[in-house]
């Protein structure tokens, strides 16, 4: 029996296409004299699937959604949780780059007061874009992708 408790399967569970929607079979429960569970999914093309208890359900669940959810693109030697670690920091890098470009051209042209903080504030949310652009752009390296 699997269980639901690493974090890779909740972000399965998670990813908002496939949500688990577990029923208690009345049938199955009144004949075998224990609640008996039945499994489907939100996306439409598991059929209901009737198991056990409520984590054999989870488990039937999870199996699904396994088939239905490619792994990541990225290198297999480097975990999910240090790409994603290598991404934050290269997010950062690339937000305080562009805040240090604001602070040289503010410097370098000599502004004060509201125009300066103009120019560092559009510095600001230009590299808050590159930063998340980034991460979009690099999304498949990261984490698994959808079938």
């Amino acid at each position: 029996m699997t269980t639901t408790s690493s974090w890779k399967d909740r972000f399965v569970i998670d990813d908002g296409r496939h949500l688990p929607a577990l029923v208690i079979d009345e049938h199955a429960s009144t004949a075998a004299g224990v609640a008996r569970f039945r499994a489907s999914c939100s996306c439409g093309r598991m059929p209901s699937l009737p198991a056990g208890s409520r984590d054999q359900a989870l488990a039937v669940h999870i199996a699904h959604v396994k088939t239905k959810t490619n792994a990541p693109k990225g290198p297999r030697w480097l975990p999910e949780g240090a790409r994603v670690i290598i991404l934050a920091v290269a997010m950062l890098a690339v937000w305080g780059v562009c805040y240090a470009g604001g602070e040289a051209i503010t410097h370098e042209a000599a502004l004060t007061g509201a125009p300066a903080k103009a120019v560092v504030l559009t510095c600001v949310v230009v590299g808050f874009v590159l930063a998340f652009g980034l991460m979009v752009a690099t999304r498949r390296y990261i984490a698994p992708t959808r079938a």
